[in-house]
């Protein structure tokens, strides 16, 4: 007989996240941001696929 795990649907919720409101000035995330946006040299990921992020 197969064992099945349990259901635990109740533990799949999406939740829409607007990345312009949780990258704040002044938190770490935002400097991350932008050292990775302004100050890196990421030629050598030119033609691929990447994220961008949302600080300005």
């Amino acid at each position: 007989m197969a064992n099945y795990k349990p259901d635990l649907s109740c533990q799949n919720k999406f939740i829409p996240i607007n990345f312009a409101e949780q990258i704040l000035p002044g938190t770490f995330e935002y400097a991350l941001c932008y050292i990775v946006e302004n100050k890196l040299d990421l030629s050598g990921f030119d033609g691929k696929r990447l994220a961008k992020c949302t600080c300005q």
